[in-house]
């Protein structure tokens, strides 16, 4: 074979390898192309993921702050309520027993218990949103809150019956018709035979004392006094007027220890503090 035929042949031989190669090149091209385009697929993937995730984490604390904002107003409101209705409770009461010795004709005193009613019932709503709301640190002293009104609002509506008839008593007593005032001063010395140191503190009025009242009582005018401002004249003056018995005190003591407590534990729980 001449060297023209060697050279075709061997030109031949090239080109049918460099197909093959060609093609494979090609091939391996592609491949690296694809993985790189799922690379980038895949990257661009996990940044969107979490883009997505971090707007929805940052949807979700603002959804959660401002849930938390608008129960702390919540609860703020329903603390603040509770505290004015139970010193409301407390007000009540006194005005109406400092106003009772001149009310003549009961109208004060109608008129504040049914004011102290309506402090008592507006309290008992409060306390069961404070039940409600929580938590059980805030829930209890308002409950020791709540009980201790309620027995300070029972003395002070007795006190306004005492303060009642004893301002009619001493209106008698310095009235113009000199009968009256006398069986008005008779009964107020009989009342005050209940005031004798007995030999046991909770020993009871001596029987002769108690008749020498009740004669008195009826010696007056009918219309006077009447048996339940009779019997306040008889309890306050054989003990001592509601507003200074020990039960009134040690609830007024009661009142003022819970309500610290409940301002305590109201402070904390809205500012996210531990009860000391």
């Amino acid at each position: 074979m001449d060297l023209e035929g060697i050279a075709a042949m061997a030109a031949a031989v090239v080109a049918g390898i460099a197909v093959p190669a060609s093609v494979l090149i090609g091939r391996w091209q592609t491949k690296a192309a694809l993985r790189a385009a799922e690379a980038t697929s895949e990257a661009g993937l996990a940044q969107a993921r979490s883009a997505y995730q971090a707007a929805l984490d940052a949807v979700r604390a603002q959804a959660d702050a401002t849930h938390l904002q608008w129960r702390r107003a919540i609860q703020r409101e329903a603390y603040a309520s509770f505290l004015l209705a139970a010193h409301r409770v407390q007000e009540s009461g006194e005005r109406c027993a400092a106003d009772a010795e001149q009310d003549l004709a009961g109208e004060t005193a109608r008129a504040g218990r049914a004011a102290l009613e309506d402090a008592l019932a507006t309290l008992k709503a409060a306390q069961t949103i404070i039940e409600l709301e929580g938590p059980d640190e805030v829930a209890a002293p308002a409950a020791g809150m709540a009980d201790a009104a309620q027995m300070m609002a029972y003395h002070l509506g007795k006190q306004v019956t005492y303060e009642r008839a004893w301002g009619k008593l001493c209106r008698l007593v310095d009235g113009e018709e000199p009968v009256v005032s006398a069986d008005a001063v008779r009964l107020t010395e009989a009342l005050a035979g209940l005031r004798i140191p007995r030999r046991a503190e909770r020993e009871e009025p001596d029987g002769q004392v108690m008749r020498a009242c009740r004669e008195a009582w009826h010696a007056l005018p009918s219309g006077a006094l009447d048996e339940e401002e009779f019997g306040a004249l008889l309890e306050g003056w054989s003990s001592l007027p509601p507003t200074s018995s020990t039960t009134y005190l040690d609830a007024v003591c009661r009142f003022g220890e819970a309500e610290a407590r409940f301002v305590r534990a109201a402070k904390a729980e809205l500012h996210g503090q531990s009860v000391s």
